[in-house]
């Protein structure tokens, strides 16, 4: 069965509750992953090339006034753009045409583009780097592989790049850790091995937030997995975190950091409709949340909005 036998999957916009849909740069899918409040939208597009054993080209894109441009990459055949702020100025993965002897493969890397020009953002000592948000300042957050090899791997730690240097921003314990979003403050949120085990012999890992060079460790639901997603210009904070239902099973749940305190969403929604919640991957600056939700066996993705918002 080839890849275009599965069902697709195409980059939408909600706008006035129209559907939007953005394109493709000819292959089957896009994705998106950001957008402006000027309504510029970030992602990745296939082409129709063939790279190897039926996997598409994706290419990096942003879409503007209704067209879908190709960002470019470093010289290699993929790249995916994650993240643009107020300026234009966008950030996302790409790789370079060339292999890493450390990982006999091409790697990935943390990519910046701004005025038709494409940048690498360095790294932490180690072959690969992932940049997933950046905001009006143009401080950008992701994940880049430090020296240390963990195996045939290699540790893997948060960083915020302030355009100019990258700062490692370290872990609450544990081994590996990322940073998934920041806010206009330079707040920074993301996830980290604590290095402690539950009994199964899982790894803990916890939601973090670093401020002001402290980083700190977010409550959970007590079970052994958490992570934030996003955070706002208030300081509210949104994500997953597992809650221990028996002594057997954890079960995940969206919640929002208010502070240091967790508020699980299952718990302060309307449930008439029979929603389960199971992450919460996005907050604006009104309160309203995005979130993964399951009901009667079927998946969707639901907004979450304040009484003091409606």
């Amino acid at each position: 069965m080839s890849c275009d036998e599965f069902a697709t999957q195409r980059a939408v916009v909600w706008d006035n509750s129209a559907l939007i849909e953005l394109g493709t740069f000819g292959g089957p899918n896009s994705i998106p992953y950001g957008q402006t409040s000027r309504g510029e939208v970030v992602g990745y597009a296939e082409t129709s090339e063939i790279y190897q054993e039926n996997e598409h080209v994706w290419r990096p894109f942003l879409w503007l006034d209704g067209t879908l441009h190709d960002l470019g990459t470093l010289g290699g055949p993929f790249g995916a753009a994650s993240s643009v702020n107020a300026h234009g100025t966008v950030v996302g993965i790409c790789l370079p045409a060339e292999e890493d002897p450390r990982l006999q493969r091409i790697p990935t890397r943390a990519c910046l583009w701004e005025d038709s020009e494409i940048r690498d953002l360095g790294d932490l000592g180690g072959p690969e780097t992932y940049a997933y948000d950046i905001n009006t300042r143009g401080w950008i957050v992701g994940s880049s592989t430090t020296a240390e090899p963990w195996g045939s791997y290699f540790v893997e730690h948060a960083f915020l790049h302030d355009g100019r240097v990258m700062r490692d921003l370290g872990t609450l314990g544990g081994l590996a850790s990322g940073a998934s979003s920041l806010n206009e403050r330079g707040v920074v949120v993301g996830w980290s091995l604590t290095g402690e085990f539950w009994p199964s012999g899982y790894p803990v890992t916890h939601a973090l937030r670093w401020e002001s060079g402290v980083l700190s460790n977010l409550p959970s639901l007590g079970g052994p997995f958490s992570m934030a997603f996003d955070i706002n210009s208030n300081g509210l904070i949104v994500g997953l975190s597992y809650a221990v239902v028996s002594p057997v099973y954890t079960q995940a749940r969206a919640v929002l950091w208010d502070g240091d305190t967790i508020v699980d969403l299952n718990g302060v929604t309307d449930q008439d409709g029979g929603w389960a919640l199971e992450r919460a991957t996005a907050i604006d600056d009104r309160g309203r949340i995005l979130a993964n939700a399951h009901r009667e066996g079927q998946s969707w993705i639901v907004l979450l909005i304040p009484i003091s918002a409606e």
